[in-house]
This record gives C-alpha cells, structure tokens and sequence, in this order.
C-alpha cells in the first residue's frame, strides 16, 4: 500500500476540537445520562433482561477501545502515512478503555444473569456445563478479564508516552521504538482478544464452540472503528483545516483498507457457517438455529447483506473512496450495521427457541425497550469520554515525519 510520503518540510498545526466539538460532547454526555436513568428503571423492572439488553451494549461500544488499540499496532508494525493522520482519532478510543473497564463491572454483577455456568444449580443440571466448570468459573472468568485490561491499559500507556514524546522532541528514534514494541504486542494481543471474545460471548452458549470465533468479532470492531476513525476525520478536517495533509490519497488509502477489512470479517464468517452447518452436530448446530429462527433469520440476511455486500460493491470504486462526502456515507452505514449484527450476534441466545442455554427468557424474535436504554447509556457516556480524549492533544501528530502536506491538487476536505 502506497504510503505517498513526502519530506517534511513545513510545521505540522497544533490544531485541536473547536466549539462544536463541545457541544456535541454535552449533548452526549445528557442523552447517556438519560440513557443510564432508563438503565436504573430496567434492572428494577426486570433485571435479567437488563443485564442481557447491556451486554449487547457494551460489547459494540467496548468494540471501538479494542479497535483502536488494534489499529495503533497494526500500523505501528506495517507503516503507512494512512495511520499516522488517523493517528489521534485511534488513540482517543483507545483511550476510553478504563472506561470500558468501569462498565464491566455491571457485567460482574449481572453474572448469574447473563451466564448459565455462573449458577451451581445450572452447572449440575448440564453435563456441558460441568465439563467446562474448570475453566468457566466466576474467579477465573473475573481474573482474566483484569489480566486482559491490564494488557491492554499498559499497551494503551506505553504508546501514548512515546507518541507524546515524539511531539514534544521530534526524536526519530521513536517511530522504530514503537515498531519493536507493537510487533510483539500484537500478538499478545490479538489472543488476549480472542479470550476475552470466548469469555464475554461464546460462554453465553452452553455447548458451541468456534476457534475463529474471537477473530472474527475483533476484525468487525476494527472495521467499525476504522469508519469511526474516518468519519471523525473527514468531520475534522473541513475547509483545509489541516494544510493539505488530508487528500485524496489518504482517503483512498483508508477506504481501502476499510474495504480489505470488510472481505477479511466476511472470510472469517463465511468460514465459520462452511464449517459448522454441513456438519449440523447438535453441540454446534444450535447456535446458527437460534440465529435463523423466525425473524432472526431475515435479520440474518440482512447482516449478511449489509456487513459485506453493500460496503464492498461501495468501496469497489475509487472515486467514492476519494471523495469525503460520499465515503463519509459508507462510514455511517457501516457503524449502524455495526451495531444491529451486535445485536444479532448476541441476543438470540436469550431469545432463541432452542435449549442451547438455561437463560432463555423468551421464545424467539423480541426487541425491548431495555436494548435501547443500554445502547444509549453506554454509548452517550462513551462518546461524551471519547470527545474529551481528544480534545486533550492536537488532533494531528505534530512531528513525526511521515505527516507532511501534500500537493494543494490533492486536497478535497
């Protein structure tokens, strides 16, 4: 992937958020406040459909911390002026991750809601359960969540100090010191994902298992946060705020890999269905029947419709990927998506009607007013977090050397 690297030759911008940035952080900030309120009534009124409407919640807004700290290493690893310019954006969402850590509590307490293994009754009731009671266990399912948060809290740390350092110094040596740290840390971190992905999610089952499972939701967090990423900058950069360093290229660039990533949820998906349907084993098969059963199914094809096929026909064209105004539009389509294939992915163990869990509370398709309050809860206080973390720095790295201006041809925002 072209990188269309230039020499620096003129200052970066210390520009940071203006006023309507803080306007839309009180309005979302209000609307998660009000959002929580009806979380509060929820967990009153009928605490086991709270806790299962604020699973789905946290998973999808949870998805853009791990997202951006996904991003930040991968480009720390493979270079490329594309990571540079969406630099800020990634950090900022990384950094909503102690945020995300306060949120988990809710699920801890909720546990004996959410999953079948965490009630002794349940576990003696299911030969399943008991084989699995080793590993899945209230203390051992609590201790690696905290170890998973201090992996990623530390990642999330280290990268912020060298990526403020290099603002304030300009040392070159920088940008190798985070390239030899990010290659082993992705690593680790992709299978502390993988854990948690097992635990937070696949744990709700009783039986099935997947071994691309972890993979496949971690690459959908990445696809939406990379259309955060754009969407955010592309608002950002109007009128040449920036100097020229945002332009078609780097557009293109992020457009394409918003597309390769798309193809990569879609192969990991597609694997996973190939694998499991033709075998139709019951430990397995019950999982796809929850998610096809009734109205479930047509929002099974529509998942399938609208994660892939209309972000990829969209990105297929070149012109589109270059152009803010309409790229800006993929971006939010895939962000919504995002969050209806959440909720497709988690909901259906519930609300299915097969008994491949013992916390069924009700026979197939059902949306409740709890799934809304949850969503907007989380994600109100999360976007009023993610805001202030950017607010915090310039919203362009102000001296590494791969972000210079480009030919004023170039420039479309």
């Amino acid at each position: 992937m072209s990188t269309h690297g230039h020499t620096a030759a003129v200052a970066v911008p210390e520009i940071n958020l203006g006023p309507k940035a803080a306007s839309i952080e009180r309005i979302a900030g209000l609307i998660g406040i009000a959002g929580l309120f009806g979380c509060v009534v929820g967990y009153f009124t009928d605490h086991e459909r709270f806790f299962q409407s604020y699973l789905f919640a946290f998973l999808f807004w949870a998805g853009f911390a791990v997202g951006g700290l996904g991003i930040l290493l991968l480009n720390n690893v493979v270079g490329g002026k594309w990571g540079v310019t969406i630099r800020r954006y990634n950090e900022a969402c990384a950094r909503t991750m102690p945020l995300i850590a306060v949120f988990f509590v809710v699920i801890l307490l909720g546990v004996k809601d959410i999953y079948g293994w965490a009630t002794p009754a349940n576990v003696a009731a299911n030969e399943f359960l008991k084989h699995r009671q080793a590993y899945l266990n209230f203390w051992g399912f609590t201790l690696r969540t905290v170890v998973n948060f201090a992996i990623w809290l530390f990642f999330i740390w280290r990268l912020n100090k060298w990526t403020d350092e290099q603002d304030h110094t300009g040392d070159p040596q920088i940008k190798e010191k985070l390239r030899k740290f990010s290659a082993p840390a992705l690593l680790i971190f992709v299978l502390s994902v993988t854990v948690a992905y097992i635990d937070w999610i696949l744990s709700v089952d009783n039986q099935f298992y997947s071994t691309v499972f972890g993979g496949m939701v971690l690459i959908a967090n990445v696809q939406a946060t990379f259309a955060m990423s754009i969407l955010a900058l592309i608002l950002t950069s109007t009128e040449n705020r920036f100097d020229s360093r945002v332009n078609a290229p780097i557009l293109h660039d992020l457009g394409k890999l918003l597309f390769a990533f798309t193809i990569f949820w879609t192969y990991l998906s597609a694997s996973q269905l190939i694998i499991i349907w033709p075998a139709n084993l019951p430990q397995e098969i019950t999982w796809y029947l929850d998610r096809t059963d009734g109205f479930w199914k047509a929002l099974a094809t529509f998942v399938g419709l609208t994660m892939f096929a209309i972000p990829f026909l969209a990105l297929l064209s070149q012109d589109r990927k270059k152009d803010p105004r309409r790229l800006i539009r993929v971006t939010v389509w895939v962000l919504v998506v995002n969050a209806i294939y959440f909720f497709w992915l988690v909901e259906p163990t519930f609300r299915g009607s097969s008994a491949s869990t013992t916390l069924h509370t009700s026979p197939g398709f059902n949306v409740y007013w709890t799934d809304f309050a949850a969503f907007f809860g989380i994600g109100g206080i999360w976007v009023y977090y993610f805001i202030a973390q950017l607010r915090r720095r310039p919203l362009l790295p102000l001296k590494d050397p791969r972000l210079s201006p480009s030919l004023p041809r170039e420039v479309i925002a």
